[in-house]
């Protein structure tokens, strides 16, 4: 096929050469007549034959060597979305001779191999970002192609993409990396266990951590499955997404000032530290990594929680009856509204490539809409297309993935209200607004001490990438 994977190892061929060589001696013929009277005519011998010659030795013949690529494609939530996306690349490394080698982890996992990669510059030729950092960091390292031109094929086919695509993946009129699809976030209620208890599905945050304390049964299930780990992700950005939602951020629009001290924070922290206090919180989730809340909500031990529509799936894959007293609803609103920050995934092409036309010829055969749709499909709802044209499928007419596409339009990227920096990508890699919760409900520091230290360590991260 052309492909291998990374624990298996790579198929060698070495070089062969077809030497042919020939040789042949020159035949010599002599002929001689008696003597003839004076009169008679001189005859002249036959000619002799033309000496027999070797045919011309063949051209050795010396198989063209196949060029060798790297892929690091991250694992999802949904392993049919996986096989798929893996097929398509056995696929063009088969039309294109191409031997791929690739390398398939978690996001976590992989970027840590990413570290490590840029230490030693090894970087993989083609990079499927299933970490939102990846993208813009190795773009503000000058490490990405321009695929302008991969963007623009995209923009003019599957009736264009969508805004929040287009915006997270260009910088100064240039594209950095190609979008693929959107992990939207949304609210998971149990509306059997809330209609137990007479209460209506929450809209603010307030009503949260209200519904959650009313519903809590401690030893059998908890009122609210927050993500509180550190070594959770999902737990930053829906911490992220809670401030922006009361006007404050690890960052404000400058992208060079702290944000977090405002009144908008303390209100968080109040909330959060008051539920923790209660009991509506598990008390394990301060350690939870991102699957810790899909296992609470699908063993029933979290009342709602708030996750992509990977839950859903799993729901309708293995448990229709949870499903069934599942209601699926925006996320929250604070009082500034309803604001998400999301992500948006996508295809990288590496500068670092020795082989870069072929690294993005791989990324748009893979972009196509009829590739993209066959994956979204296969992702079932974990995987928000961004093609115009694929939010019209059958499968988002149903009313809970309306539900997931309509958070498309507030989807922003890590570092709003500003632009996405290394300095917004490393406070949200190391879970600072994550610690900061932590700083309160376990290390029970006030909210003043909490901001004022990571406020800091803010201060400490942005010298580091800015201080000349």
């Amino acid at each position: 096929m052309g492909m291998s994977m990374i624990g298996k190892g790579m198929t060698r061929r070495g070089q062969m050469a077809a030497i042919v060589s020939a040789g042949a001696g020159l035949l010599a013929i002599a002929c001689g007549g008696a003597e003839t009277p004076a009169a008679a005519a001189t005859v002249k011998p036959p000619a002799a034959p033309e000496p027999t010659k070797a045919p011309a030795p063949a051209a050795a013949t010396v198989p063209a060597a196949k060029s060798k690529m790297t892929v690091w494609i991250t694992t999802s939530f949904t392993p049919d979305a996986d096989k798929v996306q893996n097929d398509y690349v056995m696929e063009w490394a088969k039309s294109k001779n191409v031997d791929v080698t690739i390398v398939q982890d978690t996001g976590t996992v992989l970027a840590t191999q990413l570290n490590g990669a840029l230490e030693s510059k090894a970087l993989p030729d083609v990079l499927w970002g299933g970490n939102a950092e990846w993208a813009p960091r190795l773009n503000l390292l000058d490490l990405t192609l321009d695929v302008s031109d991969i963007l623009a094929k995209m923009n003019a086919q599957g009736g264009g993409l969508l805004p929040p695509a287009l915006r997270a993946v260009q910088k100064e009129g240039k594209a950095f990396w190609v979008p693929t699809y959107s992990a939207t976030e949304v609210f998971y209620v149990r509306k059997d266990l809330l209609d137990a208890k007479g209460l209506k599905v929450p809209e603010t945050w307030e009503d949260v951590y209200s519904v959650a304390k009313a519903v809590t049964e401690k030893g059998k299930v908890w009122g609210y499955g927050q993500q509180l780990g550190t070594p959770s992700y999902d737990a930053e950005i829906s911490l992220l997404t809670m401030l922006a939602s009361y006007g404050a951020s690890p960052y404000a629009a400058d992208s060079k000032t702290p944000n977090l001290n405002k009144p908008g924070t303390r209100k968080v922290l109040e909330m959060i530290n008051q539920a923790w206090l209660d009991g509506s919180i598990p008390p394990d989730a301060v350690t939870w990594d991102d699957s810790g809340n899909n296992k609470a909500y699908l063993t029933r031990s979290a009342a709602m929680i708030y996750n992509t529509g990977s839950v859903v799936n799993a729901m309708r894959k293995d448990d229709q009856e949870l499903l069934k007293n599942t209601v699926v609803t925006r996320i929250p609103k604070g009082s500034e509204g309803s604001v998400l920050v999301g992500y948006i995934y996508g295809l990288i092409a590496l500068k670092t490539s020795k082989v870069p036309d072929l690294a993005k010829d791989l990324i748009s055969f893979m972009v196509a809409v009829e590739r993209q749709q066959k994956i979204v499909e296969a992702a079932g709802t974990n995987y928000m297309p961004l093609y115009k044209d694929l939010a019209k499928m059958p499968m988002w007419q149903d009313p809970i993935n309306q539900t997931l596409m309509s958070e498309l339009a507030d989807n922003n990227a890590v570092g709003y209200p500003g632009p996405t920096t290394m300095w917004s990508l490393e406070a949200w890699k190391t879970h600072t607004v994550t610690e900061m919760v932590n700083k309160v409900i376990v290390e029970k520091k006030t909210a003043d001490a909490a901001i004022t230290e990571t406020e800091a360590k803010l201060l400490k991260i942005y010298d580091q990438f800015n201080k000349k």
